[in-house]
């Protein structure tokens, strides 16, 4: 199916935008989205977000008053930029056209791209419109008004020649005030370059999100009973509460479900925190195992799903695991502290492992942690909890760590009056490979 693309635009600038319909229309199908004022624009984008495989803003300046108006926006977007050509070429074309003109009585908005003016035009720089205030809808929406009377008052003062602008909407009140102004817009070229690489974004996610994901869920004990009885009903009411997405059945031991990659990121979280092992715990108590995996088809889905379903089992409190389609394990997914990592621990977690006699599947989750987070600093509170083990064993870990020179003490404290002291330690994972 091809790619349908938005694009939201002041009307004054879909004529402009229309010279690369013809490369955008080989990409995507492309629809114009057109408003008249700003507070229609935030309209016209709330009404038509969910419409689209992707959206792009004429510019920066609405793109900023639309996350101004409704915080972050989820679809896939982008916005048309002015890039350093074209603004070297749209001033070589104004000097074409007004000869004579210097470059510094022409008033225009602040380039976001590197544009050295002093060195092309001989030190000399353009006048810039004073900077729009980002921060909050109100100053967004005063941009025009300010901008006008600004270029307005430089005019009639003598102090510019010339206004040259992004803002389409200004073109008429321009044109009625008898300043001289230029419509400034980004190329052909630099248009086509931002719909190609949004369209390559969505046809990544369409690629991410047709992925199939399997679940297998099971009691860890062998005392079944009357509980399956009570699992498969439960398995529905979950299903049922977030709107049918799951496939369900029952495969003698374990109950088996399908469904897609991208319902399986809204019930976890994006594989953070499992909502389905939080409802069967809350009401079946911990002792029910759920696997997740992740395949470009049912079988080997289901092959990861039964792999993480079996580091379930071996999970103290049988938290939720998934093994994505690269074979990399996630988990356990629970209150956001899920930690991933690959197939197997990798060849420096399992020589330090050996030598230190440390898990190297909790070695190679410190690094995980490190490389994807950031995170290198643990009281042995902090790493239990990240590697699902008793404080006692992550005391042992840091120990062992700063006993070989990958860990240092960075500081310590009590809790409180009557607490046992605490020690903060900083673990070089750079270190790692050469510990011991």
């Amino acid at each position: 199916m091809k790619i349908s693309v938005g694009i939201i635009t002041a009307e004054r600038s879909v004529e402009l935008i229309m010279k690369a319909h013809d490369g955008m229309s080989r990409m995507c199908a492309v629809k114009y989205l057109p408003y008249s004022s700003m507070r229609e624009l935030a309209d016209v984008y709330e009404k038509n977000e969910r419409l689209f495989d992707g959206l792009i803003f004429s510019g920066r300046f609405p793109y900023y008053y639309i996350t101004s108006r409704v915080g972050a926006t989820q679809c896939p977007h982008a916005y048309f930029e002015l890039t350093d050509r074209d603004y070297y070429r749209a001033l070589a074309g104004i000097l074409y056209r007004f000869p004579g003109i210097s470059v510094s009585k022409i008033l225009m908005e602040r380039p976001y791209a590197d544009v050295d003016f002093a060195s092309v035009f001989g030190g000399q720089t353009p006048a810039f419109f004073d900077p729009i205030e980002m921060g909050g809808a109100a100053g967004v929406e005063n941009a025009y008004e300010n901008a006008m009377r600004q270029s307005l008052t430089l005019w009639r003062e003598g102090k510019i020649d010339l206004v040259v602008t992004r803002f389409t909407n200004l073109a008429e009140p321009l044109g009625a005030s008898g300043a001289p102004f230029e419509l400034l817009f980004p190329s052909v070229a630099s248009m086509l370059d931002v719909c190609g690489s949004l369209c390559g974004v969505i046809q990544s996610r369409r690629l991410v999100d047709s992925m199939v994901a399997s679940g297998v869920v099971s009691w860890a004990g062998a005392e079944r009973d009357d509980a399956d009885k009570k699992l498969m009903p439960l398995l529905r009411r979950f299903n049922e509460k977030n709107g049918m997405p799951l496939v369900i059945r029952e495969n003698g031991d374990v109950f088996e479900i399908t469904t897609s990659n991208r319902t399986l990121e809204q019930i976890t979280s994006g594989y953070a925190d499992c909502a389905l092992t939080a409802c069967l715990h809350r009401e079946l108590g911990c002792g029910v195992c759920v696997g997740w995996g992740l395949g470009t088809e049912a079988v080997s889905s289901g092959q990861n799903a039964m792999r993480a379903f079996r580091e379930s089992l071996r999970n103290a409190s049988h938290h939720a695991y998934l093994v994505n389609d690269l074979g990399n394990l996630i988990g356990p997914m629970t209150r956001g502290k899920s930690v991933t990592m690959s197939g197997a621990p990798g060849a420096v977690a399992e020589e330090i492992g050996r030598r230190l006699g440390i898990s190297p599947a909790n070695l190679q989750k410190i690094i995980n942690l490190w490389e994807s987070r950031g995170i290198s600093t643990f009281s042995s509170a902090d790493l239990a909890f990240y590697l699902n083990i008793t404080p006692r064993s992550a005391v042992r870990i840091l120990s062992r760590l700063a006993e070989h020179g990958a860990a240092g003490v960075v500081s310590s404290g009590h809790p409180n009056a009557k607490g046992r002291p605490y020690k903060i330690y900083d673990v070089d994972c750079g270190k790692l490979a050469r510990a011991g």
